[in-house]
C-alpha cells in the first residue's frame, strides 16, 4: 500500500502563542528527537552493512567461482570491520535521499564505531555524545590500526562530549601521536601521495562567482607561496585598493597567475637539448603562457546582446553568475565563453557505431551536467556516456542508429558499473530524466531538477 503525503506529515504545531520558556523547551525537546534519531540510523546503518556481507566463492563441479570484477568486495571502515557486498552503498542513499559518498561515509562511520571504537558508541548510544562528535572521531582514526583505534578509543573516553571541534581534532591527533608506531620518515612519505590542488566550486545556490582553492604540499614550498600573496596584498593596499587584507589575498591570486603567464621561459631551455625537445619544450611552454579558461554559458540570447542590467546566467560547474561578472572575468583574463543553446526538441541523430562522436558527446553532457544515479553529482564530463538500451554489436544483429543522444546518458564509473552487474537499471522517460530500479523494488526519479524518492508499493 502506498502511504499519501497527508498520511505522513506531522502535526502542525502553532508556535505563535508560545512563550518564551516554552518555545526553549520545545528546541530541547526536538533535539533531544533529533540526536536519537541520528544514533538510530547509525544503528540500521550498521544492520544494513552486515546484511550484506561478502559472499564466498561459489563450489561446482569445475571449481570455485569467483565473483565478476565489477562486483569486488568493498572495505568501507578500517582495519578490523568486516568488508561487504559491492554496491552496499547504493540502496541506502536512495532511501534516506542522500548522495551514494553521504551513504557510504554512514556505513563506514557505523562499522567503526561498532568494531573499532566501543567505548565511544556506547556513550553515544546513551546521549552522552553528540553523533556528529563520534562521526568525527570514526574518520579521523580510520587510518590507525585496529589497536590504535581501540587505544584511542579509551583514551578519549569520557572527554569526547563535552569538547569542540578544534579541541576534538587536536585530543584526537595527540592520542593516535602517542600509539602510531609508524616512523615519521614513513609516515611523510606516505603523505606526500596526498599532495594535490583542487579547485572547489561552491553550492550553485549562492552564486557561481566564489569558489575555493585548497593544496596540500611540502611545508616550505606552501609556507613561501603564502609568503608571496601576502606580499602581493599589501601591495595592492599601498596602491589604493580598500578591500580588507584577506580579500586583497585572494584577489593576490590573480595578481600572481597573471604575472606567471607572461613570464618568457623559453630563454631557461637547455641548449644540450635536442632540436626536436626544444621545439616540443618550446611549445608547451607558449600553450601554458596561451592558457584558457574556458566556460559554458547558459544564458538568454536577448540578456547577453542587450547587456540588461542585473540579468543572470548559469555557467557549467559553477551555478548562477551574473553576466556583469562574466563580462569583468572576459576583461581581465583568457577567457573563452561556449554558449549553449538549448532547443525545443531533442536532436535524433545517429552512428552506427559504439562511441559517440565528440558533438554527441557534447550534447548529452550539456543536457545532463552530472551522472543521473540518483543524488550522484559526479560530473558529465569525468562520466562514461552508457547505452541505456545496451548496445549490441552489429556483426552479431545488433539494430542501427543505437548510439544516439535519446539512448545515452553519463554515468560514473561506480554506477555504470552497477548497472552493467544489474542491480540497478533505469529508463529514461524524458529528455534528462530518468526512473531508477533498485534492489528491494526501491525507486527513485532523477529530474532535471533533483531526485525524488518514490514511494513502494
Amino acid at each position: 500500500m502506498t502511504s499519501t503525503a497527508q498520511d505522513s506529515d506531522p502535526e502542525v504545531v502553532d508556535l505563535a502563542d508560545a512563550s518564551v520558556r516554552g518555545l526553549l523547551e520545545q528546541a530541547a525537546e526536538c533535539e533531544a528527537v533529533m540526536r536519537e534519531a541520528a544514533v538510530h540510523q547509525l544503528r540500521i546503518a550498521y544492520e544494513w552493512a552486515v546484511a550484506h556481507p561478502v559472499v564466498d566463492a561459489a563450489e561446482t563441479p569445475h571449481g570455485p567461482v569467483l565473483p565478476s570484477v565489477l562486483e569486488a568486495p568493498e572495505t568501507l571502515g578500517g582495519a578490523g570491520t568486516p568488508a561487504v557486498a559491492a554496491f552496499t552503498a547504493e540502496p541506502l542513499a536512495v532511501a534516506c535521499g542522500i548522495a551514494p559518498t553521504a551513504a557510504t561515509a554512514l556505513l563506514a562511520d557505523a562499522l567503526d564505531l561498532h568494531h573499532r571504537l566501543p567505548v565511544l558508541w556506547d556513550q553515544t548510544q546513551a546521549g552522552l555524545v553528540a553523533v556528529w562528535k563520534a562521526r568525527r572521531v570514526a574518520f579521523r582514526t580510520r587510518d590507525l590500526s585496529l589497536d590504535a583505534a581501540l587505544w584511542v578509543d579509551r583514551q578519549t573516553a569520557g572527554r569526547v562530549g563535552s569538547l569542540g571541534l578544534g579541541a576534538l581534532d587536536r585530543l584526537i591527533a595527540e592520542a593516535a601521536a602517542r600509539v602510531d608506531g609508524e616512523p615519521l620518515a614513513e609516515k611523510e612519505k606516505r603523505q606526500r601521495s596526498e599532495w594535490d590542488v583542487k579547485l572547489n566550486h561552491r553550492d550553485p545556490s549562492q552564486g557561481g562567482a566564489t569558489s575555493e582553492l585548497h593544496a596540500i604540499g611540502d611545508t616550505l614550498d606552501l609556507t613561501r607561496f603564502h609568503d608571496i600573496v601576502c606580499a602581493e596584498a599589501e601591495a595592492l593596499g599601498s596602491l589604493g585598493d580598500d578591500d580588507s587584507f584577506e580579500v586583497r589575498k585572494a584577489k593576490a591570486l590573480g595578481v600572481i597567475a597573471d604575472a606567471q603567464a607572461r613570464l618568457d621561459l623559453t630563454s631557461l631551455l637547455d641548449q644540450d637539448t635536442s632540436p626536436e625537445d626544444q621545439t616540443q619544450l618550446r611549445r608547451r611552454l607558449i600553450e601554458r603562457r596561451d592558457a584558457k579558461v574556458r566556460l559554458y554559458l547558459h544564458a538568454s540570447l536577448a540578456d547577453v546582446v542587450a547587456g540588461t542590467s542585473g540579468a543572470v546566467g548559469t555557467v557549467e560547474g559553477l551555478g548562477p553568475v551574473t553576466l556583469a561578472q562574466i563580462k569583468d572575468w572576459a576583461g581581465r583574463s583568457r577567457l573563452t565563453i561556449q554558449p549553449v543553446l538549448h532547443v525545443a526538441t531533442e536532436d535524433t541523430w545517429s552512428v552506427d557505431r559504439h562511441d559517440p562522436p565528440p558533438r554527441m558527446t557534447e550534447q548529452v553532457v550539456l543536457r545532463d551536467p552530472t551522472c543521473v544515479f540518483p543524488w550522484c553529482s559526479h560530473p558529465s564530463r569525468h562520466a562514461d556516456l552508457d547505452h541505456i538500451e545496451p548496445y549490441e554489436d552489429p556483426d552479431e544483429g545488433g539494430p542501427p542508429g543505437q548510439t544516439r543522444p535519446d539512448n545515452l546518458a553519463p554515468l560514473c564509473r561506480r554506477h555504470h558499473r552497477a548497472k552493467t552487474t544489474g542491480r540497478w537499471s533505469y529508463q529514461r522517460t524524458a529528455p534528462g530524466t530518468y526512473l531508477w530500479t533498485g534492489p528491494a523494488a526501491l525507486t527513485a526519479l532523477v529530474t532535471p531538477t533533483g531526485t525524488i524518492t518514490l514511494p513502494t508499493s
